[in-house]
């Protein structure tokens, strides 16, 4: 149950970002950076188990939190949300 859980939540992160990153709304940069934290926290505590996935997530939050304050090239942007909509995709089917 958890696993869908965060599956759904990395769906919401991943289509967030997009539209963050694609048309830029300033009114949820906020938003934005607690989302990208969330993966972050998400990633640290499932990096304990040595998981290249996890490190991925990481460093994909680091660029999310990154985007609120530096624009990001569009390229960037599909790659982080593809990763995680398809991670996240993986996580409800399981």
């Amino acid at each position: 149950m958890i696993l869908k859980i965060l599956g759904a939540l990395d769906i919401f992160t991943a289509i967030c970002f997009w539209i963050f990153g694609i048309f830029h709304p300033s009114f949820i940069s906020s938003f934005i950076l607690v989302l990208g934290f969330y993966l972050l926290i998400k990633g640290i505590a499932f990096a304990t188990t040595l998981n290249i996935v996890s490190v991925i997530d990481i460093v994909c939050a680091l660029i999310i939190i990154g985007s609120t304050s530096y624009s990001m090239p569009i390229v960037v942007v599909i790659i982080v949300s593809l990763f995680i909509l398809q991670k996240g995709i993986f996580s409800m089917l399981s």
